[in-house]
């Protein structure tokens, strides 16, 4: 009787060890009264519109121009993101990222800097990977770059969130996310002929998540 009781014994004993990290045991073990604290580490890709206003400028006849340049831009940004999960349905979050971008049609033109942000995503629990819909704020500061010409550029903007997170452990998960991002950038140093960029782009990231 009791080899006969071993391998159910055995069975009961390894099944929880091999479910234990699914996310979908994750999912229902992390409890909805506590507070959980992440850090998030991202890779973006990213691409869209960008609308230039040209500050006055005298063409061969010698008659001042000025006008709007729309152009196809893309590049990558690192990210470190900061939230908190509340009853594992609302996240709070702000964070940083590093930018390069460049011109489509001219490697010469680039845009370099900081870009910060807050906001708060609604959290959707899946046995096949958490839907995350979000928006928040965001504020930059790019150094713009033409052959010779240099400026500083600020401005602030919004964006919307779609992704999804996939929890490897209790302690790691992955995910990826969509951004619609838009922004208004003003010239406040250099001499650049550019005076203003609005920007319409989309951010495509993937990353981990380590919970506290």
């Amino acid at each position: 009787m009791k080899l006969l009781l071993l391998p159910a014994l055995l069975m009961s004993t390894i099944a929880p060890l091999a479910h234990a990290e699914s996310h979908s045991y994750v999912n229902l073990m992390r409890s909805s009264t506590e507070s959980h604290i992440f850090v998030q580490q991202s890779v973006d890709g990213e691409f869209g519109r960008y609308e230039a206003v040209l500050g006055a400028r005298e063409d061969h006849a010698g008659n001042q121009r000025s006008g709007v340049q729309r152009q196809l831009w893309k590049g990558y940004g690192i990210g470190t993101t900061v939230g908190i999960e509340l009853m594992k349905f609302i996240q709070f979050t702000t964070g940083h990222s590093f930018i390069n971008m460049r011109h489509k049609d001219d490697a010469l033109e680039s845009l370099l800097g900081s870009r910060v942000h807050a906001g708060l995503r609604t959290v959707f629990l899946s046995p096949v990977g958490n839907l995350e819909a979000g928006a928040g704020l965001q504020g930059s500061r790019l150094d713009y770059q033409k052959q010779l010409e240099h400026a500083s550029f600020v401005g602030n903007g919004v964006y919307y969130s779609l992704g999804i997170n996939y929890f490897l452990s209790s302690r790691v998960s992955l995910y990826y996310e969509a951004k619609m991002t838009g922004d208004h950038l003003v010239r406040n140093s250099g001499s650049a002929v550019v005076e203003a960029i609005d920007t319409d782009t989309t951010v495509m990231g993937i990353g981990f998540r380590l919970w506290m």
